[in-house]
């Protein structure tokens, strides 16, 4: 199994804190409200099938796929030009006139903190991943110079944006989440952030992480995370 290296960020995270969450998000057309009430449509769907009929990490694919369709209905139902994106079968909700994408990831145990070292995704990230980091890395570093339109020209509109994460961890008695935008992938994982928007946790019992399906099979066999037995 690949292990991370312990490394400091070439830059450091802004980190907007819970009580600043819901204005930024706003900036976005989002809100805390929005993004609980994703989480604990997930997490509701996930207890339902957290029974031993079920495959061992079917709570954790359940608690993705409701999270996500969850987060889409709520933007979309607002009618301000959400759309569903799934070019090369990566899921997300955009807005072409924002520029701005949404996944639904899982996070290590410093997800939703202002901890002693950023968040890391459990998971070793495919070809697709790394195109959406690596443009926002791009994005970044031009965005001073060049505007974003001219650079996403052609692109699908659903990648033609700067792609968050709604990084998700779950412990026994909480889950933790924060709305994030990453800029680098090593070894396969995403572990730097340019700007982390946490916010507060939700109670619950018994939560798993959210487990996304390969990207085109190609997840370089690494194990799935899934509550222990």
């Amino acid at each position: 199994m690949s292990q991370f290296h312990e490394q400091t960020p070439a830059r450091p995270s802004k980190i907007v804190r819970p009580e600043d969450a819901d204005a930024r998000l706003a900036e976005m057309g989002l809100s805390v409200a929005k993004i609980r009430n994703s989480v604990t449509t997930g997490d509701d769907a996930r207890s339902r099938v957290s029974l031993r009929y079920y495959p061992r990490n079917f709570p954790g694919v359940t608690m993705w796929a409701e999270t996500l369709a969850a987060l889409r209905r709520e933007l979309l139902k607002v009618r301000q030009g959400w759309r569903i994106g799934q070019t090369g079968n990566y899921e997300t909700v955009y807005s072409a006139e924002r520029r701005l994408a949404f996944a639904v990831v899982a996070g290590d145990r410093f997800t939703g903190l202002d901890g002693a070292r950023p968040p890391r995704l459990t998971r070793k990230r495919g070809p697709k991943t790394k195109e959406r980091v690596d443009r926002n890395a791009e994005y970044q570093q031009l965005a001073f110079e060049i505007d974003l339109p001219v650079l996403a020209n052609e692109l699908p509109p659903d990648e033609a944006c700067s792609t968050w994460f709604l990084v998700v961890y779950a412990d026994d008695d909480h889950i933790r989440m924060e709305v994030s935008l990453p800029v680098d992938v090593k070894d396969g994982f995403v572990g730097e952030w340019v700007e982390r928007i946490l916010i507060d946790p939700i109670p619950t019992s018994g939560a798993v992480a959210p487990i996304e399906p390969g990207e085109d099979d190609d997840d370089d066999g690494e194990p799935m995370v899934t509550r222990t037995a």
